[in-house]
């Protein structure tokens, strides 16, 4: 491969690396700035929120490059990023049956996905990385020896990847006990036999814990929801499990 690309490609991960991290402190400030603190709002276990890694290397790869003015960076930059946050919200509710950010509630929003404000706060954000951050970014970055950008960035991906591996592991297994606990509930509601009733209430309690157990991921997300039908589930869940206690 030509040494070229490759440098290009190693920069291009380094700066990945930089607006990973700079998206996750500026959400934990934007997210937590009414209640007077940082908010860690991050998926994963490390500080980095990947969608803004990805949002800005649009813009310093496609956009800058199509964009022959800053009014055309903005207007880039507001479409490009809405339908990449449309789309990773579609994504992740299709996989997670939730809806991890919700702007139903605010002006001019599609389906709660995205919304004018949020587009609006993208585009000035690519005029701010175009013409401020990344010129002075690159310029310290090409200055870094090679030994050491590769050394950074080895040491980032044992760290980065290994962190997706386990989280991928971990929200399939709360996914899976979400999906258990409303299976369960579901037999118990329609269940006519008391013995097996109970069976079913037994299995969807042990599905309840399993996914407590492994809901940290969802406690940085302040205005995300369950999907109607699995939050229908888990408030009957409380309402058998009570009325049984109670019974009893």
């Amino acid at each position: 491969m030509n040494h070229e690309l490759v440098l290009q490609l190693m920069y291009a991960y380094f700066y990945f690396m930089i607006y990973a991290f700079a998206g996750w402190i500026v959400q934990g400030i934007f997210v937590g700035y009414k209640e007077h603190r940082f908010l860690n709002t991050g998926f994963y276990h490390g500080p980095y929120v990947p969608i803004f890694g990805v949002g800005c290397l649009l813009i310093i790869y496609i956009i800058d490059p199509i964009s022959m003015n800053p009014f055309c960076v903005f207007v880039n930059t507001f479409v490009i990023t809405s339908v990449l946050e449309y789309a990773t919200s579609w994504y992740l509710q299709k996989k997670y049956h939730r809806l991890w950010w919700d702007y139903s509630k605010k002006p001019f929003n599609i389906h709660g996905r995205a919304c004018l404000l949020n587009s609006t706060l993208y585009g000035i954000a690519g005029l701010v990385v175009t013409f401020v951050f990344q010129p002075w970014i690159r310029y310290w970055t090409m200055r870094i020896p090679f030994a050491w950008l590769l050394g950074i960035e080895a040491v980032y991906s044992v760290v980065f990847w290994s962190d997706v591996i386990i989280t991928t592991m971990e929200m399939h297994a709360h996914v899976h006990a979400l999906e258990d606990l409303h299976l369960h509930i579901q037999k118990a509601m329609k269940e006519e036999n008391e013995k097996l009733r109970t069976q079913y209430l037994e299995q969807a309690k042990k599905s309840f814990e399993q996914m407590k157990a492994t809901s940290r991921h969802l406690k940085g997300f302040i205005s995300q929801e369950l999907e109607e039908r699995y939050k229908k589930s888990i408030t009957s869940f409380h309402s058998l499990t009570k009325h049984k206690t109670t019974s009893h």
